[in-house]
């Protein structure tokens, strides 16, 4: 998977890369990914070393904003470039832009289809920060902000050999200086106000890169991390990544909600299928606890036909019910309703229906598991030849999914985005709509 997707750096976007262990490296890595699409605007809030002139193709010095007339013509023959100012005083370093310089870049990188990548601050080579009151530098006009942390300090001393600005750490954290510095500090610090989401504009979306999982005890600090990470509703997702590598991320982790479609009237069945009772529970509670075990979250179930019997049987367990007032106008209306009630933060949803009891956690486990692999937009288990349910749906299948109309379901999208198959057994197949899929139930109860 590329850097570039698993960070969603996309055309237009302005990014702002923070903390350390590795940020110059993320910004080449998505350069060269990103230019074979289109332009790439890269520039920097702080000071680069002079060597770091080869994060892009070409270089533009500028003096103020009125010296950025020179960069349309350079995008014609430069897939990426490099804005600063002129070398600082007193040390070997291209110094940053200011705000007004910024304002105008932003302009011209989007009218060049391009995204704006910046440093926002320095780290001087550590895998480990927290700012200092002055930073980090983003312009309030960015919408996604990169907190980056090197794994390699989990398990290291907290000193200058690791760590820049190490009292400040030290003070975060309540640790002091020499202290181990395990999983939980590095989450708790890239979650705090005071270091990863120091200076974050408000309406910016937060992505951590947690990088130098080169080893696999570092890829399994990183698992440990992230899981640490989605407790905090402010992170939207961390991608656990060695970012010098050919193949840069390993796997990215974010909030997946699961959606239980319960609206219908099972017509042909005669009586609510959902409320079936099967090994002591409702049908519709299985599909429920089967995603709560799973680890998604929230958990939404949308009701329609016998809603209120559907809610009661539900009542002890932590899901959200939807009603859906328009169920009988189709399954469409209960896509829609249940991704409307998701809430922001949701990275994909798993669509489950009522009446699937062999779909158990463990093939959302392994949706999850090819998910967090690859990010394919839509992850599906494969029984044969054919395509089976439940189906997981990257957030960039959503605007797809609520143009659904009348008694359509996700699988009218299928042939809109890329696929991703898991291969299952054909117990998942088994869904009760008929009075002999009834039969077939109480055989294996």
């Amino acid at each position: 998977m590329r850097l570039a997707d698993a960070l969603r750096v996309t055309p237009r976007r302005t990014v702002a890369f923070i903390g350390g262990g590795g940020k110059s490296s993320a910004l080449a890595r998505l350069a060269a990914e990103l230019a074979s699409e289109g332009p790439v605007v890269l520039t920097t809030t702080a000071k680069l070393a002079l060597s770091q002139a080869a994060l892009a193709e070409s270089h533009l010095i500028v003096q103020d904003a009125s010296s950025l007339g020179a960069l349309p013509s350079l995008l014609d023959e430069h897939r990426s470039v490099l804005i600063t100012r002129g070398v600082a005083r007193n040390e070997p370093k291209w110094l940053g832009l200011d705000l007004s310089s910024l304002e105008a870049l932003k302009r011209s990188s989007a009218m060049a289809g391009a995204p704006l990548l910046i440093e926002a601050d320095g780290a001087r080579g550590r895998s480990l920060k927290a700012p200092a009151s002055h930073e980090p530098v983003i312009p309030p006009f960015a919408d996604l902000v990169i907190p980056v942390v090197g794994l390699d300090v989990v398990g290291m001393p907290l000193d200058d050999t690791w760590v820049h600005r190490v009292d400040r750490v030290a003070q975060v954290l309540g640790l002091r200086p020499g202290s181990a510095i395990e999983i939980e500090h590095v989450a708790a610090l890239l979650g705090s106000p005071e270091g990863g989401l120091q200076g974050v504009p408000p309406g910016a979306e937060v992505r951590v890169l947690l990088n130098k999982a080169d080893t696999p005890e570092r890829l399994e600090a990183g698992r440990s991390i992230a899981r640490f990470i989605l407790a905090n509703p402010r992170l939207q997702a961390a991608v656990v990544a060695a970012v010098t590598e050919e193949s840069p991320v390993k796997e990215v982790y974010g909030r997946v909600a699961g959606i239980v479609l319960a609206a219908g009237a099972s017509r042909r069945l005669q009586q609510p299928k959902q409320l079936i009772p099967w090994r002591g529970k409702p049908l519709v509670w299985h599909a429920a606890w089967a995603a709560l075990e799973a680890g998604l979250s929230p958990v939404i179930v949308v009701g329609g036909a016998a809603g209120d019997s559907v809610r009661k049987a539900l009542k002890e367990l932590p899901v959200l019910f939807v009603p859906n007032p328009d169920w009988d106008l189709g399954q469409s209306t209960s896509v829609r309703a249940g991704l409307q009630a998701c809430g922001p933060g949701i990275e994909a949803s798993v669509f489950l229906l009522s009446d699937t009891p062999f779909v158990t956690d463990r093939v959302i486990r392994a949706l999850l598991t090819e998910y967090r692999r690859t990010m394919t937009p839509i992850v599906a288990p494969r029984v044969m030849d054919r395509w089976a349910n439940p189906v997981l749906f990257d957030r960039s299948t959503f605007p797809g999914l609520l143009e659904l109309q009348g008694d359509t379901g996700g699988r009218a999208v299928f042939d809109r985005y890329r696929i991703a198959g898991i291969h299952w057994d054909d117990s998942i197949l088994l869904d009760v709509d008929t009075p002999e899929d009834l039969v077939t139930l109480r055989s294996v109860e």
